[in-house]
């Protein structure tokens, strides 16, 4: 009997049954999670049956973790079965003993290899029988059926069995021993997680987190002049050096817009060019351009375009992508290619056909046109994501919108290009009182042939507009990293210009252009999988980034799992539609080691593994690769926490300075092994781990020290002596001038209500809870103001200062406030609390504060009280004193709110005194309603 094995029982129903029937003449009976035939039978994993066990399943690594005995790095690994699988392993290696033949048919790749071989390695007698491969990369009919003609023997994609198999194993040996390590070091109490795939992929999260918070809003600025009513942009030069013969050809100018980070600059060009400067063209340039449409979705696009479209999570979209295709309305998901095989190329042509709208087919390309995305070379263990032409009834309206996706991306692959014209100009100025020129470049873009833009609308979501049209292809801006949007500037017209070299007129106008540089955004799910899609180009060598071109971290099939496991061990977060990392997320990645964190580590495996996979390299080599890596891990580790490797092999242990009995050492500190003492104490302060003898000696002494290795939140060292109190709470003493500083203060923090500490930057809060410490600090020193002793107490016991005169904004402006304890999300934070109101500004509607005057040593250098809106774009005030009268906040609150005042007065001018109501004119001017002025006659002595 021949035992056909699938990797799912769907391929197994909807495939492979047909095939057999069709092709062998069999006619099968359901049975238990098996299909029996007379000569052929079918049965089926779910997935993965079996696995690697856990470290525990190995003699002296049972119970409690510990660092003693780690790393483990098995010579033979043990196997155990997955109990949520177990029925169906039964089923199938029942099937095996009874079988004669073995094919694998599960899914064409690495994985699918090893699902198959894990069950032959689980029951080594199974490997003396006939073993085949059926190697199939698409279930079309006629494909499938070639396949199975041409059974391969197991023997020949050996390589392949045996990287996958290290593939697992390295994973395992990494991952198990360090998650095991870092937990036991720097986990304080809490499990870290460490993956391959995992842990680089929260720390590209993090590392874009960073990137969006500590963004500085930052100001660049450009030229555009306008020439015969066309804009045109100041560029420069970039001709660069040919290194060799081979590259002189490119040795030519590029030309590239002129970005300023300065606006004398900019404004320095302005000056130069201003008509009636003139500018000649000095070259023209005009070339045909065709934009294709898209490929079909591969999984992670398809994901992407989910998220984008429809905010579904990357699972969500996999699990709706799965339903289909069981149900026979897709192609095989879980694929990483988005081509199709040549052999499917008129049947696929024929099925868009029958899908597209009247519309669409009439801008159908022929079909004896060359279509990049049908390329055999390009297909991998599976092809492009498309329908299978079979028509969808009553689907759930989440899997119809993922159903319509592929159907629309497929039909649409097969239309017509975009085509139009683009016409380069080059201006040069003409100014014979200089030797240096100007450059100035125009473009014009003419439509020839929409194609497949007249139907499909390209998402402009988050993009500007220019005053023209801008450079890209659908007329919006797209956005440039660190710059803003992008910096061209095209022109849409409906004939070009009858222009010759040589050509001349004055600029119209030459004008100053100020963008705000773009903000980073927190990674969304599709943002985030084109991210790991493409980590590998983070990686500088060339080899590795090479292995990981076609994968990134992780697969199509694992990154949505990936994610999901992130958010489920809290160290990301989803907030509307961005995953944010949390708290615990950044702190994992603060510990962790370069390379593990890092993609290279995986883009070394893959190269090494497609080394495998060709023969090249041996897999003891991989392997010896592996384990040195792991060892060199622990010797890191080793030389970062000695201290806690150190208290699992002391004899001696600690007295309980409370009850006497002996204290218990935890993965965060010690502990009282009586319930009704209580006592316990965590090992790190301020970043520095304490060995066991310093411990004993706080605890028996009352103190220890100076000891250096602690760190401060700004991420300083420091050195201190570590003492405590009666209530056996640690402190730091700082020695300055003889003194400590350091001690207990009055003062309860407003957080957790543990008495305060002070030195002399700060006052803070050094209790910890379970191992975590308390946030909580007070800066002497705020908005450039240090704070007396009296403005201390004033906050703590009235909760908030007197009013303070002299703040200074971050602009070097003096104002008034006084400090007070914020609420809610900032509760145990000061914040300012103004005299006067906040008002809205009438002009963009950021808010007006007030800002107290200062005086410079010059009359010019005095500035005024005056309510100034917070938005630095805007620059609309209001001065608290108008020609010599001073307004009430009620005065301005009723000015912004109907533009005009009643008449006030006195007003004076010189020696004039008046009244009159004060109005803002469009544009935000401060002026005096003309209606309303009446001079006021001041009585003769």
């Amino acid at each position: 009997m021949i035992l056909l094995v699938a990797e799912k029982p769907s391929v197994a129903n909807q495939h492979y049954r047909p095939m057999l029937e069709r092709l062998e003449g069999e006619k099968f009976t359901q049975g238990d999670g098996c299909l029996i035939g007379k000569n052929h039978c079918i049965t089926w994993c779910v997935g993965h049956l079996i696995t690697l066990a856990p470290l525990d399943a190995y003699p002296g690594f049972e119970g409690g973790w510990r660092l003693s005995n780690l790393p483990l790095l098995p010579e033979k690994f043990r196997l155990m079965e997955i109990e949520s699988t177990k029925k169906q392993l039964n089923v199938v290696r029942q099937m095996m003993e009874q079988a004669d033949v073995l094919v694998n048919g599960a899914d064409a790749g690495r994985e699918g290899n090893l699902i198959f071989d894990l069950v032959l390695d689980y029951t080594p007698a199974f490997k003396q029988k006939t073993i085949k491969r059926l190697w199939v990369n698409s279930y079309v009919a006629k494909d499938l059926d070639k396949a199975w003609k041409n059974l391969e023997d197991a023997t020949q994609r050996l390589n392949l069995s045996y990287a996958a198999r290290l593939r697992q194993r390295a994973d395992w040996m990494v991952g198990l021993n360090a998650t095991r390590a870092y937990t036991l070091t720097a986990g304080r109490g809490k499990m870290i997680s460490v993956g391959r795939v995992q842990t680089p992929t929260l720390n590209l999260i993090v590392e874009r987190d960073t990137i969006v918070e500590q963004f500085k809003e930052l100001f660049y600025y450009s030229v555009v002049g306008t020439w015969k009513g066309y804009q045109a942009q100041y560029v420069l030069d970039e001709r660069r050096e040919a290194k060799d013969e081979r590259d002189a050809a490119k040795n030519t100018p590029t030309l590239k817009v002129a970005v300023f980070e300065k606006e004398a600059e900019a404004n320095a060009v302005v000056a130069r060019c201003n008509p009636p400067t003139e500018a000649a063209i000095a070259k023209i340039d005009t070339q045909q351009k065709k934009q294709f449409p898209q490929k079909p979705f591969d999984l992670t696009e398809l994901q992407k375009e989910g998220n984008k479209r429809f905010k579904y999570s990357a699972q969500q979209v996999l699990d709706c992508a799965q339903n289909l295709y069981e149900k026979k309305l897709l192609t095989y998901p879980r694929t990483d290619s988005q081509y199709l095989p040549d052999t499917m190329k008129q049947e696929a042509f024929a099925l868009a056909q029958k899908l597209a709208t009247p519309e669409q087919q009439k801008i159908f390309r022929s079909f004896d046109e060359n279509f990049v995305f049908i390329n055999s070379s390009k297909v991998t263990d599976h092809f492009a994501i498309i329908p299978t032409g079979e028509a969808p009834n009553d689907l759930p309206e989440m899997e119809q919108k993922i159903y319509d996706l592929a159907k629309e991306r497929f039909v649409q692959a097969w239309l017509k290009p975009y085509v139009w014209d683009e016409m380069e100009v080059i201006l040069e100025t003409k100014d014979e009182r200089r030797e240096t020129r100007e450059l100035f470049r125009l473009k014009l873009k003419r439509n020839e042939d929409l194609g497949f833009r007249a139907l499909v609308k390209e998402d402009t979501k988050g993009k500007k507009k220019k005053k023209a049209d801008s450079g890209s292809e659908d007329g919006n801006a797209t956005a440039a990293e660190g710059k803003g949007d992008s910096d061209e500037i095209t022109n849409l017209v409906e004939v070009f210009p009858e222009w010759n070299v040589g050509d001349s007129a004055p600029f119209d106008s030459v004008e100053l252009q100020k963008k705000k540089k773009s903000k980073p955004k927190y990674y969304t799910e599709a943002t985030l999988l084109a991210a790991m899609k493409t980590a590998g180009k983070q990686i500088e060598n060339e080899e590795l980034a090479e292995a990981m071109k076609d994968r990134g971290l992780g697969t199509p099939a694992t990154q949505a799992g990936i994610i999901e496991t992130l958010k489920k061990r809290g160290f990301i977060e989803a907030q509307k539609n961005y995953l944010v990392s949390t708290a615990r997320g950044r702190e994992v990645i603060a510990l962790m080691d370069e390379k593990v964190k890092s993609p290279e580590m995986t883009g070394e495996w893959e190269y090494k593994l497609s080394q495998v996979e060709k023969g090249t390299l041996t897999p003891v080599e991989f392997r010896d690769g592996i384990v040195e890596y792991v060892k060199q891990l622990f010797a890191d580790l080793h030389a970062r926490y000695g201290c806690q490797f150190e208290r699992e092999t002391v004899t001696e242990a600690i007295p309980c300075p409370k009850c006497g009995s002996a204290l218990e050492v935890a993965p965060w500190g010690y502990v009282c092994p009586k319930a009704e003492c209580g006592f316990k104490i965590g090992h790190t302060q301020a970043g520095k781990m304490l060995s066991h003898s310093e411990m004993k000696t706080l605890l028996a002494e009352g103190h220890v020290g100076p000891l250096a290795g602690f760190k401060s939140k700004k991420g300083t060292e420091f050195s201190a002596k570590l003492s405590v109190d009666k209530d056996f709470n640690i402190q730091f003493e700082f020695e300055s001038d003889g003194k400590f500083h350091g001690q207990k203060t009055e003062y309860k923090c407003p957080l957790c209500g543990a008495t305060l500490e002070e030195n002399k930057n700060a006052l803070f809060c050094a209790n910890a809870t379970d191992g975590v410490d308390c946030k909580f600090t007070l800066f002497k020193t705020v908005a450039g103001h240090t704070l007396t002793a009296a403005e201390i107490s004033e906050l703590f016991t009235n909760g908030r200062t007197p009013l303070i005169q002299d703040f200074k904004s971050k602009k070097g402006s003096e104002f008034a406030a006084s400090l007070k304890w914020g609420e809610g999300a900032d509760k145990g934070r000061t914040v300012f609390e103004f005299l006067h109101r906040n008002l809205p500004c009438p002009i963009c509607g950021d808010q007006l504060r007030f800002r107290s005057g200062t005086s410079g040593q010059g009359a010019n250098e005095a500035t005024h009280a005056a309510y100034v809106c917070m938005n630095p774009q805007c620059g609309f005030g209001i001065p608290q004193v108008f020609y010599q009268r001073k307004f009430t906040d009620e005065e301005v609150e009723g000015l912004l709110k109907n533009k005009l005042t009643p008449v006030l007065e006195p007003f004076k001018k010189n020696d004039t005194t008046f009244r009159a109501a004060l109005e803002i004119r469009d544009g935000g001017k401060l002026a005096f309603n003309k209606l309303t002025v009446e001079v006021i006659e001041t009585k003769k002595p």
